[in-house]
């Protein structure tokens, strides 16, 4: 059985917000605030423009879906995603997350190198490609996501994937911020950089998933108004349900 998938996927939660994705070709970046811990329990925390993807296969990932009937919503991205194929992913950029033990070496060769960007947030700083640090996640820790707070989760499980934008891509809008700078004004940061995307094409689609088959009426017609008749037919047999990977995978 594969480790990983031939495709990275971009999770979401709303219907809507899947149609606007494949109308517009492109991914919204938006801040997201990391905390990472790290040797000596030292930890620093930042807000970052990103996307995320993760390459966990299909069979594993039913795991993630959220179903009602469960009280544990851990791990739930959503039931609709987009699949882009590697090609795609080679030729824009994006890279696993670097994920590091807390207690390790290493982690305090991370912080040391976070610490010193974000004490120095200057245009020269937000443009420097050296942004590993921001690339760094914790193997576990304490999860805090809708009102849930778990200590010891592993994010590792997740196998997320991240593309986060050059300044120039934003528009020379900072792509690192502090985190308590854009906890005070999230939705001016957020505005800022809203109409900036991380496009795709058609061809760079492996599949579409929806939660079930009742709304693939509705995909079908967003997808004939969207694109021409070529695209929408090679479109059409990509969709899959989330359904469909509970039961099936």
């Amino acid at each position: 059985m594969a480790i990983s998938t031939t495709s990275v996927i971009h999770y979401t939660k709303e219907f809507s917000i899947l149609k606007k994705i494949l109308k517009e070709g492109g991914f919204k970046y938006k801040y997201c605030v990391e905390k990472v811990n790290t040797r000596g329990k030292k930890n620093y925390r930042f807000a970052i423009a990103m996307v995320s993807f993760c390459d966990i296969p299909l069979s594993e990932y039913k795991k993630h879906f959220y179903k009602k009937t469960k009280k544990n919503t851990l791990g739930y991205y959503g039931d609709y995603g987009i699949g882009l194929n590697y090609k795609w992913v080679s030729s824009q950029g994006l890279n696993p997350v670097i994920y590091i033990e807390s207690n390790s070496v290493l982690s305090t060769s991370v912080r040391h190198s976070a610490e010193r960007l974000l004490s120095n947030l200057s245009d020269d700083i937000i443009n420097d490609e050296n942004l590993y640090p921001f690339y760094t996640k914790n193997f576990k820790g304490l999860l805090e996501r809708d009102n849930i707070k778990v200590d010891g989760y592993r994010f590792y499980d997740e196998r997320e994937w991240r593309f986060v934008p050059t300044a120039k891509l934003l528009n020379n809008k900072p792509n690192i911020l502090d985190a308590a700078t854009y906890e005070n004004n999230k939705d001016y940061f957020n505005e800022a950089i809203e109409r900036q995307r991380l496009q795709f094409s058609v061809e760079d689609i492996s599949y579409i998933i929806i939660k079930e088959e009742a709304e693939l009426e509705e995909l079908s017609k967003h997808l004939e108004e969207t694109y021409p008749k070529k695209d929408f037919l090679r479109l059409m047999p990509k969709i899959i349900t989330s359904k469909q990977i509970i039961d099936d995978f």
